[in-house]
């Protein structure tokens, strides 16, 4: 069922634009003297047929646009949540570790920081460890990703 979903997903476009020309063959007209008819008209099963197609086509075009709606909000709760418990996290920091949260948010680099903070290198390593285990991350670009 997946390679049949990753197949619709990847060809969308495609699949939409067969399933509207298969339901407008099946009703395609002929226009002559006499006026207007249905060029399938003696055949039946062949406009049954086309009709289903396209509807089947839909059919799976909605499901693989459900799915993927679905996947995006289920990601984006995630994000969501991720966020929640960082945001939680963060009235627990220290004054200082605070200054150096927000700091590195603004993108400074730890050289830049010790020298606004007047700290030696060793200070602010001990606090950004105890900031990252503080809000249970392992990077810099990870507490970025997370706080914005």
């Amino acid at each position: 069922m997946d390679k049949l979903y990753d197949f619709v997903a990847k060809h969308h476009k495609v699949l939409f634009g067969v399933s509207i020309f298969t339901s407008l063959m099946a009703v395609s007209v002929d226009v002559n003297q006499d006026g207007l008819s249905l060029i399938f008209a003696d055949k039946p099963l062949l406009i049954l047929y086309l009709v289903s197609l396209g509807l089947m086509l839909l059919a799976m075009l909605v499901y693989v646009d459900k799915r993927r709606i679905r996947e995006l909000s289920d990601s984006i709760k995630k994000e969501i949540d991720d966020k929640d418990i960082l945001a939680k996290s963060v009235p627990d920091l220290t004054s200082r570790q605070r200054e150096i949260y927000d700091l590195i948010l603004s993108g400074k680099s730890n050289k830049e920081i010790m020298s606004i903070l007047y700290i030696e290198q060793s200070t602010l390593k001990t606090h950004i460890n105890h900031l990252y285990k503080k809000l249970n991350i392992q990077s810099r670009k990870e507490l970025k990703s997370k706080a914005l």
